[in-house]
């Protein structure tokens, strides 16, 4: 059975909303599924043994070149770790009306390719709650499980 990690910074609780999305696609798929708030957890959690890590990011105002400041450390973090061979997808929410919408998913998609990473699908960015958007994150989530079969 695969095995997924999703690791997820929410200041709103927008981005928190489509970890649970993600991961209930995921679920219904018969991948098991493991969500970290990335307050709770550092960059090494990227090292253990999951099938694909997922990273959930939001972007508050016209962000230039940074992540949210709760995943501010774990972003940092993942610039000492090696993700040679480790499978990644990022996602967040943003806010459209800003000319940089959900920028840090663009940030936080980079650092993982400049650290090896492959990342498996195109980064998921949606406006606000994802319930305005439910039917692309499900249909994100389910090509997801799709690289995970």
């Amino acid at each position: 059975m695969a095995k997924a990690l999703i690791v997820f910074g929410s200041e709103t609780g927008n981005t928190k909303a489509g970890a649970d999305l993600i991961a209930q696609v995921l679920e219904g798929k018969g991948v098991t599924v493991e969500i970290q708030d990335v307050r709770e957890v550092n960059a090494d959690v990227l090292s253990r043994p999951y099938d694909l890590a997922i990273l959930g990011v939001s972007t508050w105002g016209a962000i230039d070149e940074e992540v949210q400041q709760d995943f501010e450390s774990f972003y940092d973090g993942m610039a000492d770790i090696d993700l040679h061979g480790r499978r990644m997808a990022v996602f967040g929410s943003g806010d459209q009306g800003y000319d940089k919408f959900a920028k840090a998913v663009d940030f936080v998609e980079q650092r993982a390719r400049k650290q090896g990473a492959e990342v498996v699908t195109t980064s998921l960015k949606y406006h606000l709650h994802p319930k305005d958007s439910a039917e692309r994150v499900k249909a994100w989530a389910e090509k997801l499980a799709t690289k995970l079969q």
